[in-house]
């Protein structure tokens, strides 16, 4: 998988900023501390981020991680990298 810091300039930010974007599934590298069975294929609109200690839940669990992953936006694609090494991308619609 290619990573979202190749060649553009980056800008990281906090998942709580991601609140009202509409966005379209990409794709994610698995693993345990990420699920997205529940994510839809479609556009959608990120409507909810909450936070249960450590735990980070998008659009009452859409997406759940199990912690504050590095949110970082390049290009119209949207990049949620956890330090466990998962990662889930967006494209910005």
């Amino acid at each position: 998988m290619a990573t979202v810091e190749a060649h553009h300039d980056v800008c990281s930010t906090d998942v709580e900023q991601l609140l009202g974007r509409r966005v379209r599934y990409q794709k994610h590298k698995p693993g345990r501390y990420l699920s997205v069975e529940r994510i839809p294929l479609v556009a959608f609109q990120i409507d909810t981020v909450n936070r249960f200690g450590s735990r980070v839940v998008l659009n009452d669990g859409a997406v759940v991680m199990e912690n504050a992953p590095t949110v970082i936006e390049r290009a119209g694609r949207i990049a949620l990298l956890l330090a466990t090494g998962e990662e889930l991308y967006f494209r910005v619609e």
